[in-house]
This record gives structure tokens, C-alpha cells and sequence, in this order.
């Protein structure tokens, strides 16, 4: 009884929320990106993440643009997700992918943010590094928090990654001239993968190194998640850095095959 009272409380407040939010903006007037952050049936939960996350910011960045395919790699509950199905709109789609693992702790948030059909423009992904099923012609593959977790040994082989398997996948998954967007939180400069499976973090220099080994051109970083006083020797799960890492946010793009053969031609 008491569990029922609670559920139905959050939906009223979560009504209300919708109700209030959705009288405040006039979304006509606003850009694309803008409107995804303000749709009025975004959850509560979510907009209170908003604030050490600058979605807004985020999706400015990305350059994803209505009618797009898009996949949120390793994307647990779909925060993103939401925001990127209503910027890729109905002739855009969205992937959202879990492996086992992810899913341990995210099914309960990916299921209610799912259910009854909500997100119209989001596909459910469950699938293991060894055969991630991705979609082919991506315009862009996000993985949000997440790209250490592929440098992470596990004692279950079916949810580790092997480091060349996991980057031909995504090679083959993105069109040519198709970006990878990744935000991680930072290690200790000069560390490398060290901190992956420990402190949940990565070498950001390195980490950049790394991608670019894997025929991937960086293009741009924006900087607004890092924290210079960050405390690199601490876990990202302990409080006193929870939620506030020092997190660095790389652009990488796909070469675009065609135009170099037409450059070279040239």
C-alpha cells in the first residue's frame, strides 16, 4: 500500500512538473537542441541531472541534426537517448545499446523511460562486445562515460571488450564522415589506461592518442565538464568527487573515403 501511495505521489509531481515546464517555453521560438531540453515530458530526474551534465552544450557540440541515425553506445538508462530522439525526430533514429553488464543497474530506468512506446524514435540495443549488432551509415556514435569500460578486465570474458574488436565494430557502423563523440572522466596526466578498471577514469591525452591509432581524426574538445580541482587519486563513485570529475569531451570524425580520393585526385 505504501509503495502504491509513493508511485502514485512521483507521477503526480512529475505531472505537475510536465504541466509547469510546459507552459514556461514557448518551444517554436527556441533551437532544435533547446527544444529537446525543454519537452515538457522529460522527467524531473532528468532535468535535475542537467545542470553538471550541460546537455545543452553537449548537443550544440555534436552537430546531430533532425532526420540522423544516431547510437548511444553502453548508454544505460538513455538520458542522451531522450534528448537525441527528439532532435533526430521521426525520420531520424536513435540506438540505444547496453551490453549484460549495463544492463545490471540500468534496466529499471531504460524500461520506464521505454515503456508504452514514449521515445518513438529510439531502438532498443542489447548486445555484447563481441557482436554489438550496431547499425550500418551512423551519422554519429556517442558513448557517454563509458570508453574506459573497454580498457576494464572483467573475470567473465562475455562482458570484456577486446580493444581492436570493439573499434573495427565502430569503424563499421559509421558512415564516412560520421563523428564519435566520447565524454570521460579524467585520470592523472601520463597515466594512460591505469586508472580504467580501479578509479573509473582515463589518461585523456592518451585516450586520444588512442582513438586517433584507430583511423580516427580528432576534431575539436569542449570544455564544459572539466574541473581543475579535481582529485585524480579518488574513485568518481566516492562523494567527495561524485558528479563533479574532471571530464574531458573529444570530437573524432570518420575520414570521409571520397573526398580524400577526390582531394588526392586533385
Amino acid at each position: 500500500m505504501a509503495v502504491s501511495i509513493l508511485r502514485r505521489t512521483k507521477i503526480a509531481l512529475i505531472t505537475v512538473t510536465m504541466f509547469l515546464v510546459g507552459c514556461s517555453k514557448d518551444l517554436d521560438g527556441l533551437s532544435i537542441e533547446e527544444q529537446s531540453i525543454h519537452q515538457p515530458e522529460r522527467y524531473a530526474d532528468d532535468r535535475a541531472r542537467d545542470k553538471n551534465r550541460k546537455p545543452l552544450d553537449v548537443l550544440q557540440f555534436s552537430g546531430v541534426k533532425p532526420g540522423q541515425v544516431v547510437v548511444d553506445l553502453l548508454g544505460g538508462g538513455g538520458y542522451y537517448s531522450e534528448l537525441f530522439n527528439y532532435i533526430v525526430g521521426d525520420q531520424g533514429k536513435v540506438y540505444l545499446q547496453n551490453n549484460s553488464l549495463f544492463l545490471r543497474f540500468s534496466t529499471e530506468e531504460l524500461e520506464d523511460r521505454l515503456r508504452d512506446g514514449r521515445l518513438s524514435n529510439v531502438v532498443r540495443l542489447d548486445s555484447e562486445f563481441a557482436d554489438m549488432k550496431l547499425p550500418s551509415d551512423v551519422d554519429m556514435l556517442f558513448i557517454g562515460l563509458s570508453y574506459h569500460d573497454i580498457y576494464v578486465p572483467r573475470e567473465d570474458p562475455v562482458i570484456e571488450a577486446k580493444r581492436d574488436e570493439f573499434f573495427d565494430q565502430i569503424w563499421a557502423a559509421l558512415k564516412p564522415g560520421g563523428a564519435l563523440l566520447i565524454i570521460d572522466h579524467a585520470a592523472e596526466p601520463g597515466t594512460g589506461k591505469e586508472s580504467a578498471a580501479k578509479l573509473h577514469r582515463i589518461d585523456e591525452a592518451w585516450a586520444k592518442q588512442d582513438i586517433e591509432s584507430a583511423g580516427f581524426k580528432f576534431e575539436k574538445a569542449l570544455d564544459v565538464l572539466r574541473n581543475p580541482n579535481d582529485n585524480y587519486q579518488l574513485d568518481i563513485w566516492k562523494k567527495e568527487v561524485m558528479r563533479k570529475t574532471d571530464r574531458f569531451i573529444h570530437l573524432y570524425r570518420k575520414p570521409d573515403i571520397v573526398n580524400l580520393g577526390e582531394d588526392n585526385k586533385s
